[in-house]
C-alpha cells in the first residue's frame, strides 16, 4: 500500500493586471468568527443562507492583503494582516506569500492601513516586535488616527486595541492625512462606520477603476444578501450599513471593481443589485 505524504499547501497568491498596474492578492489568514461576532442577524439565522451558498455552516472570516506595483511608485501594500501576535493559534501568511512571489519586506515603499483593527495592522511587527518592513512608510487617515489616539471616550477594549496599534506603528515614519492622492493613481476614499476613519483606496487606470473597500463586508456570503447585518466591532452600526449600501450601489451603477480584505480569495469582484441586497460577480481571471 502506497502512503501519500501530505505536503504543505503553497501560499495563496494571484496576480492581476489592472491597466498599467500589477495587483497581487495575498491570502493571509482565516478564522472561525462565530455568530457572536455579528449583529442584527435575521431571526431565522443564516445557516440556510450559508448552505445555499456552498459555504461552511460556521462563519469563516478570511483575510487577504493587496500589493500594488507600478513604474510610477514604489510597491504599495494595503494592510499587513494578522502577523504573529496571535500565534500559535493564528499566524498570518503575508511574509510567506511575499517570498513566494519574489518580494522581500524591504521592497515595500508604503503601507496603506485601511483602519486600526488588529487583523489589519498586526503584521507591521515581526515576531521580535521589530519593524517588519524596514523601508516602508505607513499611511493612515487623520480621522482614524484621531479616533484611536485622541479620543477620551474609548471603551476599555478599544483602549487595549489602541495600545497594540501604538506599539505596531511606533517604529514607522507615519503619513497621517485625510488628503486624496497618496501616490500617483491611488486616492483615499472615506468609508466610515466600521471604524470612524476607515478608508478605502481607489486605484484609477486608463482601463479600469478598482476600489479597495476595507471592511464594508466582513462576511460577504451573508452581508450582500442582508446588508443590515453588522460586525461586533462596528463603531457605528447604522453608518456602517449606510456605507456598505452606498458603496455596493455605486459599484453596481458604475461597474466599479471592488476588492476587500475579507472578500473571498482572490477577492476582485463586480456587484449587481439583487432584490433588497446585492450579488457579487467575481472578475474573470484572464
Amino acid at each position: 500500500m502506497t502512503v501519500i505524504k501530505q505536503t504543505p499547501l503553497l501560499p495563496g497568491t494571484l496576480q492581476w493586471t489592472i491597466g498599467n498596474r500589477k495587483v497581487t492578492v495575498l491570502s493571509d489568514s482565516h478564522f472561525n468568527a462565530g455568530e457572536e461576532f455579528f449583529t442584527n442577524l435575521p431571526e431565522e439565522g443564516v445557516r440556510s443562507t450559508l448552505i445555499e451558498a456552498f459555504r461552511p455552516e460556521s462563519l469563516i472570516l478570511t483575510t487577504s492583503i493587496f500589493l500594488i506595483e507600478s513604474e510610477e511608485h514604489e510597491p504599495v501594500l494595503i494592510d499587513t494582516g494578522m502577523g504573529t501576535k496571535m500565534a500559535p493559534l493564528l499566524t498570518g501568511k503575508l511574509m510567506e506569500a511575499l517570498a513566494f512571489i519574489g518580494k522581500k519586506p524591504e521592497d515595500i515603499g508604503i503601507i496603506l492601513i485601511t483602519h486600526l483593527h488588529g487583523d489589519h495592522f498586526y503584521g507591521l511587527l515581526d515576531p521580535q516586535k521589530k519593524k517588519a518592513f524596514p523601508n516602508a512608510q505607513v499611511w493612515l487617515s487623520k480621522t482614524e488616527y484621531d479616533y484611536w489616539f485622541n479620543n477620551p471616550q474609548l471603551s476599555e477594549q478599544e483602549k487595549s486595541n489602541t495600545d497594540d496599534a501604538r506599539e505596531a506603528l511606533a517604529p514607522y515614519e507615519m503619513l497621517v492625512d485625510d488628503g486624496k492622492e497618496i501616490v500617483p493613481g491611488i486616492t483615499s476614499v472615506p468609508l466610515p462606520g466600521h471604524t470612524m476613519g476607515q478608508t478605502g483606496f481607489l486605484l484609477t487606470t486608463s482601463e479600469e477603476k478598482l476600489l479597495f473597500c476595507a471592511d464594508i463586508l466582513n462576511l460577504p456570503a451573508i452581508q450582500v444578501i442582508y446588508p443590515e447585518v453588522g460586525f461586533a466591532t462596528d463603531a457605528d452600526h447604522d453608518l456602517a450599513v449606510k456605507t456598505r449600501r452606498d458603496t455596493l450601489s455605486k459599484a453596481a451603477e458604475e461597474r466599479l471593481l471592488l476588492a476587500g480584505p475579507h472578500f473571498e480569495f482572490p477577492c476582485l469582484t463586480y456587484v449587481k443589485v439583487q432584490g433588497f441586497g446585492f450579488q457579487l460577480v467575481p472578475k474573470q481571471y484572464i
